[in-house]
């Protein structure tokens, strides 16, 4: 029944409506989250950024102690359905694991932040068009190839899931709450990879870790605010980007001995979140903006 939907998925595949499950994808990609995140957190609504940031890397550390332990093929690998060959900097089917299927993490990582921005809008309009794009990251999943339709349904519903529990606990708990639950996350993160050192568990640790220490560091000795007027979005878009974005790039001229090393992936993932959360609302402070 699965392979059925996939083979379906696979006689649809041409140029443009790649392009267009490539779009969709993109709302389970890291680095593309990480970014739009920040701009939320940075020039938007900083509680909202603060949500999507705590939805998200709580609901991945899980999904990735549950690929690792249940290590389910790819449809491609059993040679069930090809795969579509993508290999860009912010979106790569190249680099998948093979036996990390099962949940699906585009699928949780879209359905959990869409779904919180939807219950942050509490609009019709955002009940309609979150949901649906969150289908729509599912079904791109489906297109490339890359996962079964039942890694897509179980992702999904975890990261709804998520969003329903942390905008229960952020609505009806204090901020100490929300920080002990942060950190037991990050312990558990912690422990999944010793258990399961792999790549992609480095890195949702790193950030799962980076995000508990920091966010009540910011409240406590920070403490930026919103910002009321275009222009000093736009300056903070640019000073948060670029110094994100330069804390992120110096590890690509460390040797790439080091590179390879899961200790310094998860230095680089730490530090670039801790910058993002940390050192640029502190010059949003400094700086008046």
């Amino acid at each position: 029944m699965e392979l059925t939907i996939l083979r379906f998925f696979e006689n649809m595949r041409t140029t443009f409506v790649t392009a267009i499950a490539s779009v969709f994808s993109l709302f389970g990609e890291t680095i593309f989250l990480i970014a739009l995140i920040a701009l939320i957190y940075w020039i938007y609504d900083k509680n909202l950024g603060e949500r999507l940031v705590i939805v998200s890397f709580t609901s991945m550390a899980v999904n990735g102690i549950l690929k690792s332990a249940v290590a389910r093929p790819r449809p491609f690998v059993n040679g069930g359905v090809s795969r579509v060959e993508i290999d860009l900097p912010i979106l790569s089917t190249m680099d998948l694991n093979p036996l990390e299927s099962f949940p699906s993490g585009h699928s949780q990582m879209g359905a959990g932040i869409l779904f919180t921005a939807a219950l942050h809008f509490k609009k019709t309009w955002a009940w309609i068009v979150f949901p649906l794009i969150t289908l729509f990251v599912m079904l791109s999943r489906l297109y490339f190839g890359v996962h079964y339709p039942s890694d897509t349904l179980v992702g999904a519903a975890m990261g709804i899931a998520f969003a329903f529990f942390w905008h229960y606990i952020y609505e009806k708990t204090s901020d100490k709450c929300i920080y002990y639950l942060a950190l037991v996350f990050s312990v558990i993160s912690i422990v999944s990879i010793i258990v399961f050192p792999t790549e992609n568990l480095v890195r949702l640790c790193a950030c799962m870790v980076a995000a508990s220490i920091c966010w009540p560091l910011e409240k406590r000795y920070i403490g930026f605010e919103n910002a009321t007027c275009a222009k000093n979005r736009i300056f903070r878009a640019g000073i948060g980007l670029v110094c994100v974005g330069a804390v992120f790039g110096l590890f690509s001229y460390l040797p790439l001995a080091f590179l390879e090393h899961l200790a310094w992936k998860f230095v680089k993932y730490f530090l670039t979140l801790a910058t993002g959360s940390l050192l640029v609302p502190y010059l949003f402070v400094k700086l008046k903006i």
